[in-house]
């Protein structure tokens, strides 16, 4: 009988594994990112898990569905720390819906405008409130977002990851960088400086008290006026046409610019840029580089461990890790919920002129006055003729 190197063979299982479980993690990066991210757990599920004992077991569970895709809500958020509702306490700018087809094996990535205005929603305390999107978290909750998500969309939401902009910047850096084609050149004179947010530029407390009331009076955009009065705040990002080289530092920037010439300066504009932070991610992670150093994976893992929000649990993860094996990652399909003119080619928004009725807001609302064309047009990406 031929000896057989049974060690051998179980290092080639292994790395096959490795290969398997890193797209697993580069997955859960594309749907997850900006902005970027992986799905992963909370404390205890770091201490009973590790990479390899979760591609060890070979139990497989179903994952939720609907008409034979999963929905996940991705948040991008500037808050730092997790677990208390004081916490709670920052925009979610970044507004992703991943569904993945667990038959046709694909992955629709959906972007919605931070700026959308939700009319009574539910807070927490029972009353009503209404503002932009990017609040609801904040003011009401998960639960209260995932419900108006589903409002919107059409569809309901299985899962939700939430991250924060730091651990964007982390994955990147560990990636080695990442290459994005910058499809125009543009320069934004009015990024926000972190750590700066409450400068007063020289002025007293009681002056910028005055400056905001004065403009509160004249029905004026609070941030325009911060713009104008404060401009310590802020500095000029300047961004070239072509493929650039961008550590994580640079691409959040680029993801989150929002006052950007040459056309840059709109969500939609800034949607597009963050799913193609997301396509950048993907590509480095699928890389060769990526695919065989289990180390950088590790690192990988233990971001995510200690700075990701969600409910998708260890028996999901391993439906999620199988269904990742199968996806087409060159065929991520990326729409925006934006305001081009022709509402079948996705101008389902517009700015109505009237501010006040919005507390003075720069809103989007929807073009036919409820979300139908919206529910449709998300209809026939996901089931119908793209």
């Amino acid at each position: 009988m031929k000896y057989t190197d049974m060690s051998k063979q179980n290092k080639m299982a292994a790395k096959n594994k490795d290969k398997g479980l890193s797209k697993l993690f580069v997955f859960f990066i594309a749907l997850a990112i900006i902005s970027g991210i992986f799905f992963f757990f909370k404390d205890s599920v770091k201490k009973a898990f590790s990479p390899v004992s979760i591609v060890g077991s070979s139990a497989k569970i179903d994952i939720k569905e609907t008409d034979g895709r999963t929905n996940i809500l991705i948040l991008g958020s500037d808050k730092r720390e997790f677990g208390t509702e004081s916490g709670r306490d920052t925009l979610t700018d970044t507004i992703l819906v991943a569904s993945v087809g667990n038959t046709d094996n694909d992955v629709v990535l959906i972007s919605l405008p931070r700026d959308l205005w939700i009319s009574n929603y539910n807070l927490e305390n029972g009353y009503k409130y209404s503002s932009k999107i990017n609040e609801v978290y904040s003011n009401a909750g998960i639960q209260e977002l995932r419900n108006q998500m589903e409002v919107v969309l059409g569809i309901p939401m299985h899962y939700h990851v939430i991250v924060t902009f730091d651990i964007f910047e982390n994955i990147i850096n560990i990636l080695g960088g990442i290459d994005i084609n910058v499809e125009k050149s543009f320069t934004d004179y009015a990024y926000p400086i972190e750590g700066k947010e409450g400068d007063l530029c020289g002025k007293t407390q009681e002056e910028a008290d005055k400056i905001f009331e004065e403009a509160e009076e004249k029905g004026l955009n609070k941030e325009t006026v911060a713009l104008n009065t404060f401009p310590c705040r802020y500095e000029t990002l300047k961004f070239e046409q072509g493929l650039q080289n961008m550590d994580g530092k640079t691409a959040l920037k680029y993801a989150r610019s929002r006052h950007g010439d040459n056309g840059e300066s709109s969500d939609f504009a800034r949607s597009k840029r963050q799913q193609n932070v997301i396509m950048a991610v993907k590509n480095k992670g699928l890389s060769l580089e990526t695919l065989v150093d289990f180390s950088k994976l590790k690192e990988l893992y233990n971001q995510y461990a200690n700075n990701v929000e969600t409910d998708i649990d260890l028996n999901a993860l391993q439906s999620f890790f199988q269904l990742s094996q199968k996806l087409d990652f060159d065929k991520v399909i990326q729409i925006v919920i934006d305001d081009s003119a022709d509402a079948n080619k996705g101008g389902l928004l517009y700015h109505p002129n009237d501010s006040t009725l919005y507390n003075g807001a720069w809103v989007l609302i929807p073009q036919s006055g409820d979300y139908s064309q919206i529910h449709a047009y998300v209809q026939k990406y996901l089931f119908g003729n793209r």
